[in-house]
């Protein structure tokens, strides 16, 4: 389909936005013309011209409100997720087709503050049991402390549930029911999980290198993706609530927690 006549008038578009210049119209100004615009093969062109003229601004802005997220939140480029699980019981392991190298899981000591992966929902439904893994013996050590997390504009948003699994013992898996509050997921969605220490006397658990990953998405520089947010501004040991995105520091450097739920 050719792109609409310039010579013809636009009946709402130019008309409406004809009298602000690209440097100082609003993503709110493109908003109010759009949305009274239905979406029917009639008004094509119109849709057509709304995005020409959203795009104009947003190169002469340099801001890219509407187009990539509706705040002004920190992007990262994060390494791209599977959401292929469709069983009722989901191992997330750190890797997945982009995973080209050595699978080995190694003991690392936990972070002093949280470390945030992401996952997509396989099914809707409350976790139940949730397992974590450890290939070292831990003992007289605290406990794990683990989140979930909504996302909001790409990043983690608002915990919606929270648990403290005890990897005290002999290496192998280690699994509780007893959440604090369970939480809720919707298949589809993307969420994300964060693990703590309780305190400063750091157990050990199952992780796999991120230098492994072979990276396919947009990178911040060639070969280098991220496929894990650390709390970075935070306080130790601490799950917050809400998090606050200049707090959060994306990185390739920590071991990925291996870690699976089941579905109540």
């Amino acid at each position: 389909m050719p792109l609409p006549d310039a010579n013809k008038r636009s009946p709402r578009v130019y008309t409406n936005l004809q009298n602000i210049d690209l440097d100082t119209v609003t993503f709110a100004n493109v908003q109010d013309t759009g949305n009274p615009i239905a979406i029917e093969e009639m008004n094509e062109d119109e849709m057509r011209r709304l995005v020409l003229v959203n795009l104009a601004r947003l190169v002469c802005a340099g801001e890219w409100n509407g187009l990539l997220t509706t705040a002004t939140a920190t992007q990262y480029a994060l390494e791209p997720i599977d959401a292929s699980q469709l069983t009722t019981y989901n191992y997330f392991q750190p890797w997945s087709r982009d995973r080209t190298l050595n699978d080995a899981a190694a003991s690392a000591n936990m972070e002093t503050k949280a470390v945030f992966q992401r996952f997509v929902a396989p099914l809707t439904g409350t976790i139940g049991d949730i397992t974590i893994r450890t290939s070292a013996t831990n003992t007289g050590k605290d406990d794990c402390k683990i989140a979930f997390y909504s996302t909001t504009n790409g990043l983690p948003g608002t915990r919606i549930g929270n648990i403290s699994i005890d990897v005290n013992g002999g290496s192998g898996l280690h699994t509780s029911s007893s959440w604090t509050t369970a939480p809720d997921l919707t298949i589809g969605l993307t969420y994300w999980i964060a693990f703590v220490p309780e305190g400063s006397t750091f157990p050990a658990i199952s992780t796999s290198s991120q230098s492994k990953f072979l990276e396919l998405g947009v990178t911040h520089y060639p070969g280098q993706g991220y496929g894990l947010l650390y709390n970075n501004g935070g306080d130790q040991y601490d799950l917050p609530s809400t998090i606050t995105d200049s707090e959060l520091t994306a990185d390739s450097g920590f071991g990925v927690p291996i870690w699976g739920f089941k579905y109540a």
